[in-house]
């Protein structure tokens, strides 16, 4: 018995996330790349390039809900077992990555880091910040995570079984390892302006998309993991609730049944 239809919600939780990310896009290259109204007030809400802008925000929550969802999981599963606390583990890091998105913390702590490093030129922090040509923040926070990164693919590997769930999660970790790798390439030093140089064209006119395309899977990265988290719950939650429901009626079903 089945009280909430799992996939059902669990897929319509991911098309209103895809549809509110594509949404943000589809404005934010009709009034920012080809500045259908001008009016720069109107542009920066939708400028996914610019921090306190509606994908910023849509970042922000949906990475908090995925954060509390997974809560609800730890709830819905907690023993004294080990294993038990892995959602929440997993809870705490995309309340992180919500907190991270609002005040972005690991570009500004990153920076931070990074001018700490290259002021002392003679240590080996020193000679990596120079010898690193993007963001300093990528070198800062690579082992932070890579481990959190590894860790949350094990462990849902671990707990969804089905194939077709695992490739939801490979997809999930393809984006955002193309979006690092995007903001890998942004950070370059006149990467852009080469391009635009060659073709002619304006810097704005080639890093723009690019940008986009940045936010839009780190965005959808999250609007997948989100669902499997859902998915997960409702699952569990359907459970839990059958389980309350055959405890109460089966007392019942004996004292007529003597």
């Amino acid at each position: 018995m089945e009280f909430i239809d799992h996939k059902d919600t669990s897929k319509r939780v991911l098309l209103v996330c895809l549809f509110i990310e594509v949404s943000i896009l589809l404005f934010d290259l009709l009034l920012n790349y080809f500045q259908l109204i001008e009016s720069p007030s109107l542009q920066k809400i939708f400028n996914v390039a610019h921090e306190g802008s509606l994908g910023t925000w849509f970042s922000v929550v949906q990475a908090a809900i995925a954060g509390l969802v997974l809560l609800g999981l730890h709830r819905l599963t907690y023993t004294h077992q080990w294993r038990t606390w892995g959602w929440l583990f997993l809870a705490l890091f995309f309340l992180y990555i919500s907190a991270d998105d609002a005040a972005k913390i690991h570009e500004r702590l990153g920076d931070y880091i990074g001018q700490l490093a290259a002021s002392d030129e003679g240590s080996w922090l020193g000679r990596l910040s120079e010898f690193f040509p993007s963001y300093a923040w990528q070198w800062v926070f690579a082992p932070f995570f890579g481990a959190m990164g590894l860790y949350l693919l094990l462990f849902l590997w671990y707990q969804l079984q089905e194939s077709h769930l695992r490739l939801i999660v490979l997809a999930a970790f393809g984006c955002w390892a193309v979006a690092v790798g995007i903001d890998f390439i942004e950070g370059r030093e006149d990467f852009f302006e080469s391009i635009a140089i060659t073709l002619d064209v304006k810097k704005y006119t080639i890093s723009h998309p690019f940008l986009m395309a940045e936010e839009f899977l780190e965005m959808f990265g999250t609007s997948l993991f989100l669902y499997l988290f859902v998915r997960r719950f409702l699952t569990l939650l359907n459970l839990r609730i059958e389980t309350k429901f055959n405890d109460a009626i089966l007392p019942l079903n004996n004292s007529r049944n003597p």
